[in-house]
């Protein structure tokens, strides 16, 4: 029995003396590529023209990919088909990706993406809820309302009502370990994705339909994360998709 005993935990050697491996320390193969996006520079806005000339005549440059040149689905999100890989019409956040280079060293790829030149028509960004509550700005058709009972009667009748407002500054865990991703296509047609992600059936699947295979075509491996904290368990999918479909 270990119930109460001071037991370590079976990786601790290895993480204290730096020996765990983790996926940016898998030995790339030497003829690997590497993935870097080209990042929308506003908060919101629509995407008038994308010139990726000089992107692809830098050095090292295998391919630059838009969101047309995307064999199947341009889809990393979890499940409501609501988030491209790469953006198409509009950009919605400040670092959204809207095209992606494949170049022979990860140098060669950061100095690539940042000479394309994309003109982008900036629109107002809604910052706050109360931004999104005046335009009326939502993620569904309207407030989900979860109800048991009449409260508005209990209310009425209640000895003690308090009333009020309150503001919560949400906040995440940064992990030390960022997103990470390596894919290699097998000689079969079949992918292998070392990706470091809380949910492997989904970057399984998201992988799959990137491709157009069935799922049983993709294995994800995840020895272990340099901490998640949830936001490893769906945001590891743009990495992974795009390693997977360059």
């Amino acid at each position: 029995m270990s119930v109460a005993k001071p037991l370590p935990h079976d990786a601790a050697r290895l993480h204290v003396t730096g020996a765990a491996r983790y996926v940016d320390d898998i030995p790339a193969p030497a003829s690997a590529l590497h993935i870097a996006f080209g990042l929308s520079p506003v908060a919101a806005g629509t995407i008038n023209a994308v010139d990726l000339r000089d992107v692809a005549a830098a050095p090292g440059v295998v391919a630059v990919l838009t969101a047309a040149d995307l064999p199947f689905e341009n889809d990393v999100s979890p499940s409501n088909h609501d988030e491209p890989l790469l953006a198409k019409e509009a950009v919605h956040y400040a670092g959204q990706p809207i095209f992606m280079v494949v170049a022979t060293s990860h140098l060669a790829a950061r100095y690539a993406a940042r000479l394309g030149h994309v003109e982008i028509t900036e629109t107002t960004p809604i910052l706050t809820i109360e931004d999104a509550l005046a335009a009326n700005s939502r993620f569904e058709d309207g407030p989900r309302i979860y109800r048991k009972g009449d409260a508005d009667a209990a209310l009425k009748t209640a000895p003690h009502i308090l009333t009020g407002t309150i503001h919560i500054g949400g906040q995440e865990h940064f992990y030390l370990e960022g997103q990470a991703a390596l894919a290699q296509p097998q000689d079969n047609g079949d992918m292998v994705v070392q990706s470091s992600t809380q949910h492997p059936t989904e970057i399984q699947h998201k992988v799959a339909e990137a491709l157009g295979k069935p799922m049983h075509a993709v294995r994800v491996e995840t020895r272990r994360m340099g901490g998640g904290f949830g936001g490893k368990e769906s945001q590891g999918n743009a990495l992974a998709v795009a390693c997977a479909v360059a």
